[in-house]
């Protein structure tokens, strides 16, 4: 033998992990977008059931949100404003500070796996790709934590806002 691995499979999961990171890549965009329309229409939706207008211009709504590393200050103030035009910031603070801090961390991760990924000695690519797979999961983790968000909002609908009635007796 002349090689480590047969080279058909050397071949297939050298295009694999290809393959995988292009269509990660396609859902980081896709999610992104996703979530920036909901963000959107829920503001609507909540500021059109207080009787006020949108404070922020749609565009910059898509500013904050799409435009890579001033989306990691601005998307989650658009959330928080939205938690406290819909009274559920008491409720939604630690959901959206949680998501907020793993999407940052992920984020920086996530940049330092690009950076360090055109290295050519063999302990440089077994250490970026620890560093890939920590980024992946990372990244995993700040998606489950912002559908925990949505969900914390989408439980209850914007037309009935909560309301906690407490009995007192007569005085």
């Amino acid at each position: 033998r002349t090689v480590l691995l047969n080279p058909w499979v050397a071949g297939a999961a050298t295009w694999f992990g290809v393959a995988v990171s292009v269509v990660a890549m396609f859902m980081v965009v896709a999610s992104a977008l996703l979530l920036t329309n909901w963000l959107i229409a829920r503001r609507s939706a909540a500021f059109g059931h207080l009787g006020r207008r949108e404070p922020r211009p749609i565009w910059a709504l898509r500013a904050g949100c799409l435009v890579p590393v001033v989306n990691l200050a601005w998307a989650p103030v658009y959330v928080i404003e939205l938690a406290e035009a819909e009274a559920r910031l008491k409720w939604l603070r630690r959901p959206i500070v949680v998501w907020w801090v793993v999407w940052v961390f992920s984020t920086a991760v996530s940049i330092f796996s690009i950076a360090t990924s055109f290295t050519t000695d063999s302990q440089g690519i077994a250490d970026n790709t620890v560093t890939t797979i920590v980024a992946y999961l990372l990244a995993l983790a700040a998606l489950l934590l912002a559908l925990q968000v949505v969900l914390g909002f989408e439980r209850q609908p914007v037309e009935r806002p909560s309301r906690r009635w407490v009995m007192v007796a007569d005085a």
